[in-house]
């Protein structure tokens, strides 16, 4: 196989396994115990961490915090993040105001934009955000699960070839 070509197989999957991780705690303490895992198997340190582009002191300090606290150390304290400004109920209403016509709300538009947004949330939840973090908002709250097309076999060349 040619050496881009496994470059580019090692970047997918390690942008793959990024993806799943997320921002999940569990998510992230499954993924620092399977790191963990392959040391017990005998994988080196700094294997496993080329690997799956982390630094080596990094999964040393996962080692240490498993070794002193078990498990447990395996999750992060605290979620990363300032917290949200609005309580889910407040979320919740918001993403019905969202579902609705700006124009209900006294707003001439036919759809929602994020100055319009950053006003509604000062009116009616007196929280106030950037104009950024309203587009972001709005970005969040009309996404909807796509369906994703079913995958061409050929996509890659060496689909088979770990």
């Amino acid at each position: 196989m040619p050496e881009s070509s496994k470059d580019n197989q090692i970047a997918l999957l390690r942008d793959a396994v990024r993806k799943q991780i997320g921002h999940s705690r569990e998510k992230r303490a499954c993924y620092r115990a399977f790191c963990l895992l392959m040391i017990l198997q005998g994988q080196r340190t700094g294997d496993i961490a080329e690997a799956l582009g982390e630094h080596a002191r990094t999964i040393e300090r996962w080692r240490k915090r498993f070794n002193e606290q078990g498990v447990a150390g395996l999750l992060d304290d605290t979620s990363p993040g300032r917290p949200s400004r609005l309580s889910d109920k407040d979320m919740a209403s918001l993403k019905r105001d969202i579902k609705s016509s700006p124009r209900s709300f006294g707003i001439e538009l036919d759809q929602w934009r994020g100055k319009q947004l950053q006003a509604h949330l000062a009116g009616r939840y007196q929280v106030e955000l950037s104009l950024r973090q309203c587009q972001r908002l709005l970005k969040k709250l009309n996404s909807s699960p796509q369906v994703r097309p079913k995958e061409n076999p050929h996509r890659y060349e060496a689909r088979n070839s770990l």
